[in-house]
């Protein structure tokens, strides 16, 4: 596995692996000045952040990390070792929707989040996860989304075992690689009152690993990058007397869904406004949808030749050298 698409600012030509990540600013001290490594052990890779603005330190750094991680593997130096990953938040299955952010585990420099601590409560969430050292981060993360508070943490098991872990939920979070959670299968007490809502979430090392994580999905892709506290919002329409009602809760995802296929101008730096086209924003919506080159060119009422010269184009405008990294930078800006 190979760093991705999902560019750093900049490399260090006498350290080649060397990069600096441009969405660490508000979650690390050194924020996009702080040097990284894309590391890898047993077809696993990640970005570790190495605490120094230096190039040199960071270099002896992360010399030794990898020394370390070749010979401890992941389990025992993943431990230790603060790695950078993307959250994402998975509402809908057809089309794929979901929203993201980066974030990292929490060994090492402790983060600077400045987030509101002090909120009115607004939803309880269980978080189901196997994994320790990214459940734990998980949870630091989550309880600093203004309004909610993670009152039920671990594996399926240990939440059955452990009800001090399993207090009354709203909303919980399962990872999607684990197909055994379900709602006939939860701890009666996250029940009590009513069976909460069930999404599924993953952890990645970027946002261009969602894509390489789905096969076949022929109604198109909605993925848009947010900051954590706005890591929920889909759910923003569901609440009624300031609590979350499932029943609510599709209705409010739908309509949030629905406004992402529609051209997300509104939303892009003003430089690269000016830059695309109204072709060209239009090819993109159509991208995001999953549509196909004959496809699009049927839709706009052009060829498919002039379909491939609008995406150079994009491609030139965004900096993108595909077309899901076309998509994903059209849907951050």
């Amino acid at each position: 596995m190979n760093p991705t698409s999902e560019s750093p600012k900049r490399s260090n030509p006498s350290h080649p692996s060397l990069t600096r990540r441009r969405y660490l600013g508000g979650l690390r001290p050194l924020g996009p000045d702080e040097w990284s490594i894309w590391m890898e052990h047993g077809r696993k890779g990640w970005y570790v952040p190495l605490a120094s603005r230096d190039e040199a330190v960071a270099a002896r750094t992360a010399d030794t990390l990898q020394r370390q991680l070749e010979t401890q593997g992941w389990d025992k130096a993943g431990v230790r070792l603060v790695r950078e990953f993307t959250l994402s938040i998975f509402w809908l299955e057809s089309p794929l929707a979901c929203t993201y952010t980066t974030l990292h585990t929490l060994p090492g420099v402790a983060p600077i989040a400045a987030l509101p601590t002090t909120r009115p409560l607004r939803m309880r969430l269980a978080v189901v996860k196997s994994d320790v050292v990214f459940r734990k981060a998980l949870v630091h993360w989550l309880e600093q989304i203004p309004g909610c508070s993670v009152t039920g943490f671990g594996s399926l098991a240990e939440l059955a075992d452990a009800p001090r872990r399993s207090a009354r939920v709203d909303l919980v979070l399962a990872d999607r690689d684990d197909s055994t959670v379900s709602a006939d299968v939860l701890p009666a007490r996250l029940k009590e009152g009513g069976a909460p809502l069930i999404l599924p979430f993953g952890i990645y090392p970027t946002s261009d690993h969602i894509f390489a994580s789905f096969n076949g999905v022929e109604s198109g892709y909605l993925l848009r990058r947010r900051a954590l506290a706005q890591l929920l919002e889909p759910l923003d329409g569901a609440f009624a007397s300031g609590r979350l009602v499932p029943d609510e809760a599709s209705r409010a995802i739908r309509r949030y869904c629905q406004g992402m296929f529609s051209p997300a101008a509104g939303q892009m730096d003003a430089s690269i406004r000016s830059a695309l086209t109204l072709r060209e924003r239009q090819i993109l919506t159509c991208l995001q949808r999953g549509l196909h080159d004959k496809e699009i060119a049927g839709e706009l009422g052009i060829s498919p030749l002039t379909v491939h010269t609008h995406l150079k184009h994009i491609f030139e405008k965004l900096g993108a050298h595909t077309r899901t990294e076309a998509v994903v930078k059209y849907l951050e800006k």
